[in-house]
């Protein structure tokens, strides 16, 4: 009779010890990788930020809800590529300064991106923070009390400039020294007077209306008024008086 033997070989410590390695390491394999940080994530809350880069990368600026901006320094202007609107307030981005040119609107909450828009990428210049989207078409709100304030576009946006009561009670002037680089687009009389505003800077000339030939010696903005000045009186402002009655003006 022959008996077979099988030889049973027991697995030596080493053998276990590199397999044990080996299924370590196929776990370390599939671990996931450490997901990169989302775009905009270091904006901090009630803030609008601004960056320098697309998907707000690259360096970044900081506004609070009362931080409007009508201009920026020199090492900022036109360096806007993305930003995100972490306020509750509508934000409004404009091409000009002084709320001027284009201009973009970001809801509460939302980001917006500028680097494939040529429009928009590096031409930013000013900014503002605004209960509702409507605040972005206009300007008016920064002429102060007891002024007249001018502005280079519709609707009281672009350059502002500020006239002052004069002490001259003779000529009752309010200002003569308009240049065409501040020639009056939209007017807010913020006065208790009313504004007659003339072609030429010694409160005198005419208009002439092209539609029906109407001779016109003088604009008027009523106390407390603003408006967009339409043809043919946009842009060509010289001198304003103030008066008390419409009558007055020369």
């Amino acid at each position: 009779m022959i008996i077979s033997r099988v030889k049973r070989t027991l697995p030596r410590p080493g053998h276990l010890l590199t397999v044990g390695l080996a299924l370590l390491c196929s776990l370390l394999f599939v671990l996931p990788a450490k997901a990169d940080p989302a775009p905009f994530d270091d904006c901090p809350s009630d803030t609008l930020c601004l960056y320098s880069g697309s998907d707000g990368s690259g360096d970044r600026r900081d506004f609070t809800e009362s931080g409007n901006a009508e201009s920026y320094d020199a090492t900022w202007d036109g360096k806007t590529l993305s930003a995100k609107n972490n306020t509750k307030l509508w934000a409004c981005v404009y091409v000009g300064t002084g709320y001027g040119g284009l201009l973009q609107t970001i809801k509460p909450a939302n980001s917006d991106e500028y680097s494939t828009d040529s429009r928009f990428a590096g031409t930013i210049s000013s900014h503002k923070l605004v209960p509702s989207r409507a605040h972005c078409f206009t300007g008016y709100e920064r002429c102060p009390d007891n002024r007249v304030c001018t502005f280079t576009e519709p609707n009281g946006r672009g350059t502002m400039t500020v006239h002052r009561p004069a002490t001259d009670t003779a000529t009752k002037n309010y200002g003569n020294s308009y240049g065409s680089d501040v020639a009056p687009v939209s007017v807010w009389n913020r006065t208790r007077k009313h504004v007659c505003f003339y072609p030429e800077p010694d409160f005198t000339g005419t208009w002439t209306d092209p539609a029906d030939g109407q001779v016109y010696g003088a604009y008027v903005v009523l106390r407390g008024d603003s408006t967009t000045v339409p043809a043919p009186f946009a842009g060509t402002f010289r001198s304003h008086e103030l008066v008390n009655g419409t009558s007055e003006c020369q």
